[in-house]
């Protein structure tokens, strides 16, 4: 769960970042971005829950 917490504050950082910037093009750069770690943390969290519930069908 490590690897989500710091997907989701990075995608929260870049976030609030972006709404900081005035240019335009970086803006829309940041919030690229932050998507993307959005999608990471997605993807970290879907993984831990598969490797719970392989965890738990072992039992």
């Amino acid at each position: 769960m490590d690897k989500c917490s710091r997907c989701w504050a990075r995608y929260m950082y870049t976030m609030a970042l972006s709404r900081q910037v005035t240019d335009l093009s970086k803006r829309r750069a940041l919030i690229r971005e932050a998507y993307i770690w959005l999608q990471r943390y997605f993807d970290a969290e879907e993984h831990e829950l598969s490797r719970r519930r392989s965890v738990l069908v072992q039992r």
